[in-house]
């Protein structure tokens, strides 16, 4: 998750069992969602910007200023059975979602994320029941399912949808859907969004993600059917008796390719693996060595990594992207690495690395809040450095952050900016910069110490702005009103 120089770079070198039966019906529910097919996904600053541009979007923020007393008790869990025609690019799903209300409030809804359902044509769904379920209303992304008797605090709902997705052709300027060696699936299953005070889905953004995630369980079974059936696949999760399973969870995510070669080592317990394609295998092994000297780097300055594996994917992608346990890279960063440790390749891989800390491990909202998350992954980038490769480290400054001469308030949404340079000098390169004087600041014990606790007080939970300088307060008791001044909007 995760453009702006790579902008010249890119161009100069390529110049579940049903319960009772209802019937359903289709009604008008929230907001119509247009979808922009070239909105930018990606959450590092390294591709070019979008072809066209929309309004910014206004929107009301639903989330409290402390979010650490509002996260579910007991996480929902994901089953899912898949049958996938991989030549027809199809897919049928069986799913299960296994839901407890955490919030406190009886809900006479359920609002779930239907990413697939903003694509014409790729979203087709068959059936939808559960013991509490009257009916439901899909519109755009946003799937309500309707609950008589309402679901009173604690009680659970299970959630029975049968569904198919006819898979898109995929550009390069996206992930989901289908190319030439590979099948990515991303964000797309029906997932229950978060509820804080009201139901927390944004809409998509001309720039960065505007999904907000609960941690999760998911099972998942992919079985292939149709003519092409020998493949590779790399999932989010570690396969266990022919299932795919990961425990908390923020996304569940799939590259599918009969082209993939792999090289795969164990890193403290966690199994780490490099998908590429033949022609790039220096650089597939190249990655293996940097993510997993990464990975036992972050884990000295955050804590434990989360999840059992952690799997590298190369994508005809145009930038990086993060989901749990699983990062895309761009084939452009393969075909240009000149084998230093200071370019793209590298430090995408380390930011993404990141990002399973700063994402999947503490959530925040992506769309109103998305320094939280990219911002710490930018900074975490030269702590690699910094640990690693020190006689590049001031050299990484120059080369990530101040040849863009960055401005613009920190704590700026998805939706301030129609153009990602704009956006990302803010968020991503004026984060770093912010985090850099905090810790000069504190000071080094005070700064990892505050890391490491945020990452243990808000594991699984989805944290604000408010979380982090509560955490930061108590461990240190400098005035660093004046960097707020300077770095966030007033």
């Amino acid at each position: 998750m995760r453009r702006l120089f790579v902008v010249f770079f890119v161009v100069l070198f390529f110049a579940f069992a049903s319960c009772n039966s209802v019937t359903f019906t289709s009604s008008p529910a929230g907001p119509t969602v247009t979808y922009n097919p070239f909105a930018t996904l990606s959450s590092t600053p390294f591709g070019p910007q979008s072809n066209t541009s929309i309004p910014a979007a206004t929107f009301t923020s639903t989330l409290p200023t402390l979010s650490a007393t509002s996260q579910p008790s007991v996480r929902s869990k994901y089953t899912m059975r898949v049958l996938l025609d991989y030549a027809a690019h199809e897919l049928s799903v069986d799913e299960n979602i296994s839901y407890q209300n955490s919030t406190g409030v009886v809900l006479d809804m359920l609002v779930l994320a239907v990413e697939p359902n903003l694509l014409s044509g790729c979203f087709s769904l068959a059936t939808l029941s559960g013991q509490n379920v009257s009916g439901y209303s899909l519109d755009g992304n946003r799937l309500e399912v309707w609950l008589d008797p309402p679901l009173a605090a604690n009680e659970f709902v299970n959630l029975n949808i049968r569904y198919d997705l006819s898979l898109p052709p995929a550009d390069h300027f996206h992930l989901f859907g289908y190319k030439t060696d590979q099948i990515n699936l991303v964000d797309w299953y029906p997932f229950v969004v978060p509820y804080s005070a009201g139901w927390v889905l944004h809409p998509p953004g001309e720039v960065g993600e505007h999904l907000v995630y609960d941690a999760a369980d998911f099972d998942v079974t992919i079985t292939p059917t149709g003519s092409t059936t020998d493949l590779i696949i790399a999932a989010s999760g570690s396969l266990t008796g022919g299932n795919f399973r990961l425990e908390g969870a923020r996304s569940f995510a799939v590259s599918i390719s009969d082209e993939f070669e792999q090289s795969s080592r164990l890193v403290d317990n966690v199994t780490v693996t490099s998908y590429y394609f033949p022609d790039e295998e220096v650089q597939g092994v190249r990655l293996l060595d940097e993510v997993s000297l990464a990975l036992t780097t972050y884990q000295e300055h955050f804590g434990s990594y989360p999840y059992p594996v952690l799997n590298i994917v190369e994508a005809d992608f145009y930038d990086g992207m993060e989901y749990t346990g699983l990062f895309f890279l761009g084939r452009d960063f393969y075909l240009a690495d000149d084998g230093t440790k200071l370019n793209y390749l590298i430090d995408l891989a380390v930011h993404e690395t990141a990002h399973q800390w700063w994402f999947g491990l503490v959530g925040n909202d992506q769309a109103l809040e998305p320094w939280l998350d990219e911002a710490l992954s930018t900074y975490s980038e030269y702590l690699f450095y910094e640990q690693n490769y020190p006689a590049v480290s001031e050299a990484w400054w120059q080369f990530r952050v101040n040849a863009f001469s960055p401005t613009g308030y920190v704590d700026s949404t998805i939706y301030a900016s129609n153009d990602f340079q704009t956006y990302a000098n803010a968020v991503y390169l004026r984060g770093a910069q912010f985090l850099s004087d905090l810790r000069a600041r504190i000071g080094d014990e005070a700064f990892f110490a505050l890391l490491n606790d945020y990452a243990a007080q808000m594991s699984g939970k989805i944290a604000t702005r408010g979380d982090f300088f509560l955490i930061l307060d108590y461990h240190s008791a400098a005035n660093n009103t004046d960097l707020v001044n300077e770095y966030f909007s007033p």
